[in-house]
């Protein structure tokens, strides 16, 4: 049968480079457990270039066989030695990481690599599947011919018979049962591959699974497209903050202090009427005046690499274009004569960062950027989180000064984002009938890192409280925690979110404390931050805000996205720019 050919003329191709990638897979633990589904996927792969070798002349079909055996094996070994050797998988960063790399690095790796166990284990495994494949492709049908000679198989009826039925009945039942199997999902992963290829905007990293790419050849195209994509867009950025322009600078509050948090269901905290006791140092400080907690607050996004995009920038999500088109606040500021820390638990230069990671960072961690925004960053973070203001140590502050803290919050898995010694709940203080103790154990894990996390901002609070400084906190984005109808934990990653999604995962905490000495020295201000906290606002407009705060006048700034403004106005709040928040909230 001709669905047979591609596997009997390159049966052993097809199958070795399977072997290349069920074995990568197998040792790198990519993608997740799924080995068998990418696996039949792989075939098809091979099939589909099996068939185009069959009409292809013997010469170039040998050229061809080569370079991709090349290809695979050397893609296959540099992976899993990165793996074995430090933990790391094709990615952007490590890519590029690579190409920064200069002749005397890349000598000392690869002496290293010679010297390395790793190395040489690496080597065993895929030199075993080497061999087996020369001696199957070279003398594996002679071998067999011979073996049946000497056993005299062929004068068998029986065994003729035999041969007849795998040749003409087992291969071809295998290639129908993997194509009829595997087809309709490998298309549908190579139009994802196709769509994410032929995008320019790096928000589409955010649309494609990276299970989809499941070998180390398309883990490396997905590495270097997305490395194209972050220069682009760090290019067109560069190119507006180069030459951007400050009228003035009234420098109306001379220290202002910008805490990120991360994954915050406001549902979960008691400031916000929970029932548990989850932010006990905000809610007293809310109690006495001093902190101001502002009620309709949203993200446009919830993964982390989007919202840093939207606020930071000036640009706005209603707003036609992307986020490259307007520029990033911290440099205004630098502009206007203000210091910037950025300290980051996530951000931080690593060649182990994933692809969400470095999708949220690559253009924070460019040197030209960093040069522009930044005057400190902190190069590791440090736990335990209540400590981060230490990672302060290292900056010397100005007259006036800029701290943008970024936490990781009650980021996933919240079992780890609070010390084991003060677990405050248990799954039994969990009121839940309808959900099981696995899912309760769930809820009073969140509800600890919540708890946890009002003490982390209170400490950061505490540092501050000499200065004149106003603290601003808000999350990156909100959470499920199986709460209404959602039956979830973690994010959901619909299109289009429904009103039940809108609520846990983009409804935000956002709040201001005002130290004594700027409650002191600032009453106005202060009033006019107690007088807008009902205000429907959105994060992405928070550039235009702290401008506002420390009164810098640019062409960038604009008085109507401003909070505390007196000419503020209520903007459209577009989440993933296709849903209009309070349209959505507003459906029954």
């Amino acid at each position: 049968m001709l669905v047979a050919l591609p596997l009997v003329r390159h049966g052993v191709f097809l199958f070795t480079m399977v072997a290349l990638v069920v074995t990568t897979a197998g040792i790198i633990g990519r993608p997740s457990s799924r080995y068998s589904f990418y696996a039949l996927q792989f075939f098809v792969d091979m099939y589909a270039i099996c068939t185009l070798l069959c009409f292809l002349p013997a010469r170039i079909r040998r050229v061809l066989k080569c370079l991709m055996y090349a290809t695979a094996y050397v893609l296959a070994i540099t992976e899993t030695f990165l793996f074995f050797r430090f933990n790391l998988n094709f990615s952007p960063t490590m890519l590029n990481l690579l190409m920064e790399t200069n002749t005397g690095e890349a000598s000392e790796f690869v002496t290293g690599c010679l010297h390395s166990t790793d190395f040489w284990r690496t080597l065993t495994i895929y030199g075993t599947i080497l061999a087996i494949n020369v001696f199957a492709a070279r003398w594996g049908y002679l071998t067999w011919k011979g073996i049946c000679r000497l056993l005299r198989v062929h004068r068998h009826e029986r065994m003729r018979q035999l041969g007849f039925a795998l040749r003409f009945v087992l291969v071809p039942a295998i290639a129908l049962t993997g194509l009829s199997v595997g087809l309709m999902p490998w298309i549908r992963e190579k139009r994802q591959i196709a769509e994410f290829l032929s995008n320019e905007h790096s928000r589409s990293a955010e649309h494609v699974s990276m299970h989809v790419f499941y070998t180390p050849f398309y883990r490396l195209l997905y590495s270097a497209h997305f490395l194209h994509i972050a220069r682009m867009e760090t290019e067109r950025l560069i190119h507006r903050m180069d030459r951007l322009c400050v009228d003035s600078c009234a420098a109306t509050c001379p220290n202002i202090v910008l805490i990120i948090g991360e994954s915050y269901n406001k549902h979960h905290a008691q400031i916000y009427g929970y029932p548990a006791e989850t932010t006990p140092h905000l809610a007293r400080m809310a109690r006495r005046g001093t902190l101001q907690v502002f009620t309709d607050v949203i993200s446009p996004w919830n993964v982390t690499s989007q919202c840093f995009k939207s606020f930071l920038s000036t640009h706005s999500a209603d707003q036609p274009g992307n986020w490259t088109d307007g520029v990033l606040f911290p440099c205004l500021f630098r502009r206007s004569g203000y210091k910037v820390a950025f300290v980051t638990q996530q951000f931080y230069r690593s060649a182990s960062q994933g692809a969400i990671d470095f999708n949220g960072s690559f253009f924070l961690n460019d040197a030209r950027t960093d040069s522009l925004c930044f005057d400190y960053r902190n190069a590791r973070p440090i736990r335990p989180e209540a400590s981060i203001p230490q990672l302060l140590t290292g900056f010397t502050p100005g007259r006036n000064n800029l701290y943008i803290l970024h936490l990781y919050g009650q980021h996933m898995e919240y079992a780890r984002r609070y010390p084991a010694g003060q677990a405050h709940f248990t799954p039994d203080d969990v009121q839940r009938p309808d959900l099981t103790a696995a899912q309760r154990a769930i809820v009073a894990h969140y509800d600890n890192a919540t708890r946890y996390n009002d003490e982390v901002i209170a400490r950061i609070f505490q540092h501050f409280r000499q200065q004149d400084a106003l603290i601003l906190y808000f999350s990156d984005h909100g959470e499920e925690v199986y709460d209404e109808d959602v039956g979830i934990y973690g994010r959901n990653h619909a299109p289009r979110p429904s009103a039940q999604i809108l609520r846990g995962e983009y409804e935000i905490p956002f709040m201001m404390w005002g130290t004594p000495t700027f409650r002191r020295k600032h009453p106005a201000l202060w009033q006019r931050i107690r007088a807008a906290r009902q205000r429907p606002f959105s994060h992405d407009d928070l550039p235009h805000l702290l401008l506002g705060l420390a009164g810098i006048h640019t062409s960038y700034y604009q008085p109507e996205r401003d909070l505390l403004h007196p000419d503020f106005r209520p903007q459209r709040r577009m989440v993933k720019d296709v849903v209009d928040y309070d349209l959505q909230r507003a459906q029954p």
